[in-house]
């Protein structure tokens, strides 16, 4: 693993890109004030609502001080590690998952039952407000769902049994997102898999080359799965 030495660790190269992203909510906040047409159910709409974004940096500021004192994980954007792994390998495994993810849909149709089940015209948010909302989806997602756990419970194993705690890690967002899709076993399995790939990948990479290469991993595959897959449909 290619971490920059514990001597050489710098915060900025974790609570820069931190701040960054956080500001980016702010700023997906703000824009959809005057727009809440763009979301298609009100749940959508909560995730980027202020106590939740309020919620998120503190999770993201808590588990940025775990992280970076651990020292088993590299900074956020870190120098140490090449840019293959902290941009290209992260893009490339987004996409590949976004087309995995396609694959299923055609051949379960699962998004339209899930659609008809909620009595929407699709469960994907239409563009152009696509591309402001769900790169800001993959910030929330990924500070909520790791930054602060995954760190928290290395620590409190003494930094060993990393796999058992990614593997369950992993768990979280097809546990509670995917076991009741319409449709039956088959189509919730082949669902529920796709996703706990996608979540197993960003852990990985998490500890493999820091976390914006994890939350770009998530936004590449939103890009294929949420947003230029609708639109070409």
């Amino acid at each position: 693993m290619t971490h920059t030495p514990p001597l050489e660790r710098k915060p900025a190269r974790s609570y820069v890109p931190l701040a960054l992203m956080v500001l980016y909510l702010v700023v997906v906040r703000l824009t959809i004030a005057t727009r809440p047409d763009m979301f298609r159910s009100a749940a959508q709409a909560a995730v980027f609502a202020w106590p939740m974004l309020g919620v998120v940096a503190v999770v993201g500021v808590l588990g940025t001080w775990i992280m970076r004192r651990t020292r088993r994980f590299p900074e956020m954007w870190d120098d140490g590690v090449s840019i293959t792994w902290r941009l290209w390998i992260p893009v490339a495994l987004g996409i590949a998952l976004g087309a995995e993810a396609i694959v299923v849909d055609r051949v379960t149709h699962w998004t339209t039952l899930a659609a008809q089940q909620m009595h929407l015209p699709s469960i994907h948010i239409e563009a152009p407000a696509s591309f402001l909302i769900y790169p800001g989806g993959a910030v929330i997602v990924t500070i909520l769902y790791y930054l602060l756990l995954v760190p928290l419970f290395l620590w409190i194993c003494r930094g060993r049994g990393f796999p058992v705690i990614a593997a369950l890690a992993a768990l979280i967002e097809p546990a509670t997102q995917d076991l009741n899709q319409p449709g039956g076993v088959g189509i919730a399995s082949a669902v529920f898999v796709s996703d706990y790939a996608m979540n197993l990948g960003q852990v990985w990479l998490f500890r493999r080359a820091g976390f914006v290469p994890a939350v770009l991993l998530r936004v590449a595959f939103y890009a294929v799965w949420h947003m230029l897959w609708p639109a070409l449909s």
